[in-house]
């Protein structure tokens, strides 16, 4: 999950630079009406650093506690932690995929990788929506969804790209993914430190 959130976020800054590099491009406004061109410059760069996932245990713990704060937490982190783990390798796979489209090769962004990547992302948000958080953790839930949506939102650009032959969809695409990456590593982080704060890490799988 680390490898893949880490991933992310460094091939964003790539390919925002990569697309920058081209000098200015049109905002979707601007195609349409000839407004000024907007420089990917100023869009904001990565700055979030990886917390290390703590290592597998090599014993066998006691008994889960069953009932109070910490039970509340080891509950939800079991619970989540797979869905971490799905939501990383989709990350990482369509990181691989929009990489691949650089210099015009665009036919990899419509041969329904994406798409059903698109698909299972929801699928996954729907579950996180579907888990209720003890109030400690409240922050990193919110901060999973936020990263959801803004993953659909850059695959659904990539949807209206694949439909119209737009260029001009590809940009919210690569931003709206940068940010998911983002989001998503920062809800990783703050997961971590969480469970070992709470020292809940003998108990959670990884």
């Amino acid at each position: 999950m680390r490898k893949a959130f880490v991933f992310a976020i460094c091939l964003g800054a790539l390919m925002l630079g990569s697309l920058s590099c081209g000098g200015s491009v049109r905002s979707p406004q601007s195609e349409e009406g000839g407004i000024e061109e907007t420089q990917l410059q100023s869009a904001p760069q990565p700055t979030v650093t990886a917390f290390p996932t703590p290592p597998p245990l090599e014993f066998v713990p006691q008994a889960p506690p069953k009932d109070g704060d910490l039970a509340a937490i080891v509950l939800y982190a079991n619970s989540m932690q797979p869905l971490f783990v799905d939501a990383g390798a989709i990350l990482e796979r369509d990181g691989e995929i929009l990489k691949a489209s650089e210099d015009g090769n665009d036919a990899v962004l419509c041969d329904g990788r994406l798409a059903a990547d698109n698909v299972s992302m929801q699928k996954i948000i729907n579950e996180v929506r579907a888990i209720q958080p003890p109030q400690d953790a409240s922050v990193v839930h919110d901060l999973v969804l936020q990263s959801g949506d803004a993953w659909i939102e850059a695959l659904d650009n990539v949807g209206e790209f694949c439909r119209t032959g737009k260029q001009l969809y590809k940009i919210p695409a690569v931003l709206k993914f940068w940010e998911a990456g983002a989001t998503l590593q920062d809800a990783g982080n703050r997961f971590w430190i969480l469970i070992l704060a709470t020292g809940a890490e003998d108990w959670v799988q990884r």
